[in-house]
């Protein structure tokens, strides 16, 4: 079976519109361009985990010229500007079910996550309805689904310790099979900030970009 596709949700690393919770640390335009380097990391991740077709599914202004630069030759989609969170996922789901018959979606707060987790996830839909990809914060770095977008993102609490647990729930509420990946960390406050920095002070090609941004600002 061939791999699905992945959409990647991110948007334009504009200052003042991304990674706020980190600028009374890097500033607004230090988490812009950090910000910068986690979609790269992102995408180079996507690209390697066993050859998935990625495609960028962009919030805001789709036409900015980081995507020229940072999207070149990928299929690239704006996200529905009139739906929360939810909605937005369950739309690209949407999609790349209706072209592939299963997809995953992906966002680009995991800077240093395995493509082997991605990998892993791709195929967990050989068999499962559902797959997420925990985080350490309490909600997913990844969902994917596959033949038809599960009942799974209306009142879940998103932003919140529960998100994980609220979509488990409701996917086994509508009697659906649920596959996890392994657990990893987002990058949302100071103190992940922290995490990332020892985690690639160590690894620095865990997320090479992310660690070249960082190691630009403590020149």
């Amino acid at each position: 079976m061939s791999a699905p596709p992945v959409a990647v949700f991110a948007r334009a690393p504009e200052a003042g519109e991304v990674k706020t919770r980190l600028a009374p640390a890097l500033g607004p335009e230090g988490a812009a361009s950090l910000y910068r380097a986690f979609v790269e990391d992102t995408l180079h991740v996507c690209r390697r985990a066993e050859a998935l077709d990625v495609e960028l599914w962009v919030a805001g202004d789709a036409a900015h010229p980081f995507w020229s630069r940072v999207g070149a030759g990928l299929p690239r989609s704006e996200q529905p500007d009139d739906l929360d969170l939810g909605g937005r996922m369950a739309a690209a789901l949407h999609a790349l079910i209706a072209h592939a018959g299963r997809g995953l979606v992906i966002g680009t707060d995991t800077p240093t996550l395995p493509a082997h987790h991605i990998g892993a996830a791709a195929r967990a839909l050989e068999a499962a309805d559902v797959v997420l990809g925990p985080s350490a914060d309490g909600g997913f770095y990844l969902v994917g689904a596959r033949g038809v977008v599960p009942p799974i993102f209306e009142s879940v609490r998103y932003s919140t310790p529960f998100a994980f647990s609220d979509t488990v729930r409701a996917a086994r509420r509508a009697g659906l099979g649920v596959a996890t990946t392994a657990p990893w960390y987002d990058v949302d406050t100071p103190e992940d900030l922290a995490l990332l920095q020892a985690h690639l002070a160590v690894d620095p090609e865990a997320a090479p970009a992310t660690a070249s941004a960082l190691d630009r600002r403590d020149r």
